[in-house]
């Protein structure tokens, strides 16, 4: 592993985004980066007043909001109100781009006109994601689980309902996966194929870091030290089955990713430790990174052996893991 390009922001690393070569770092507070990893460049963008949310790519440009309720992209700027916006997601073709704020799932288009979206919902948006098979379809998460919408429709055409509340959404690459990381310490795996909510407990603490693997076919959750992988093929995909599980880490996983293109698991912990796990056969191989702040994000190039880590202390490093 050797370290290729760096750039240090002024607060907590809270998301990491790769929009072909370039990679976005966007703290808690402060200025957005924009560091292009061939030429090493790196181009502020303003932030968010009191706080910055997750940031995402749409077309080209980086699309940005925060705790001012703004969202900014491509030289807009939309002020959608009173309430925080903690994060923007585009769809994967590329045509929508969301932001969740209050009970009300904002839509835009490429051209940047608002599109019809969800308001009005019955509590508000923790998290919400888009189904990656068909961008007319999203999941919301939040107070009592999850409730998945097609847009156009006055009711969700599947949910999961439970007495507490569901923070943060996935949706696997394939289609047939929803998990949800809950506010107490576990998550709820739901099958679309079987109109069915699996819900795991049992983790030391509660789950900030969960990953599907880019076939869909392996689920990374961390609640604790300890990475569980749980299976997800066949008729019943987790249930049931005994979880793959990886020690290694010293504090808290707080951060995980695969590799688009090797399929490796990066994990990261709150006492600066990095490991990088090759799944060969039924052996898993692993290789430690040590660094001397605490890791807060993750994020694999979609076309390189390239990792870039953020850390607590504003610190972004890329990382080339090529041979």
């Amino acid at each position: 592993m050797k370290q290729f390009a760096a750039v240090t922001a002024d607060d907590n690393i809270i998301s990491l985004a790769w929009g072909g070569d370039s990679l976005a770092a966007t703290p808690s507070t402060g200025e957005i980066l924009i560091l292009d990893a061939a030429s090493r460049e790196v181009s502020p963008l303003g932030g968010h007043g009191l706080g910055n949310g997750d940031s995402a790519w749409f077309h080209g440009s980086l699309a940005t909001c925060g705790y001012d309720g703004k969202i900014r992209w491509d030289g807009r700027e939309v002020h959608a109100g009173r309430g925080i916006i903690e994060r923007v997601k585009a769809s994967a073709d590329g045509d929508f781009l969301g932001a969740g704020q209050g009970k009300a799932l904002l839509v835009f288009d490429r051209e940047g006109s608002a599109a019809p979206g969800l308001a009005g919902l019955p509590a508000s948006i923790a998290d919400f994601a888009w189904d990656p098979t068909d961008s007319s379809k999203v999941a919301v998460v939040g107070a009592g689980g999850a409730r998945m919408w097609k847009f156009g429709e006055g009711e969700p055409f599947a949910r999961f309902d439970w007495g507490g509340a569901s923070l943060r959404g996935e949706w696997s690459p394939c289609g047939r996966w929803l998990v949800t990381a809950d506010q107490t310490a576990s998550v709820h795996i739901y099958d679309f194929t079987r109109d069915y909510p699996l819900h795991i407990q049992g983790y030391e603490t509660k789950v900030r870091a969960m990953a599907f693997s880019a076939d869909g076919k392996r689920l990374a959750t961390g609640g604790g030290p300890i990475i569980t992988i749980w299976p997800c093929t066949g008729k019943k995909g987790p249930e049931g089955v005994t979880p793959i599980q990886l020690d290694g880490h010293d504090g808290e996983v707080v951060a995980a990713a695969f590799s688009p293109k090797t399929g490796q698991l990066a994990t990261g912990d709150g006492t600066g430790m990095v490991l990088i796990f090759t799944f060969q056969g039924d052996r898993v191989l692993r290789k430690r990174l040590r660094l001397d702040a605490g890791i807060s994000a993750l994020a694999w190039h979609p076309e390189n052996d390239w990792l870039a880590i953020g850390r607590e202390d504003g610190a972004v490093s890329i990382l080339s893991l090529e041979s």
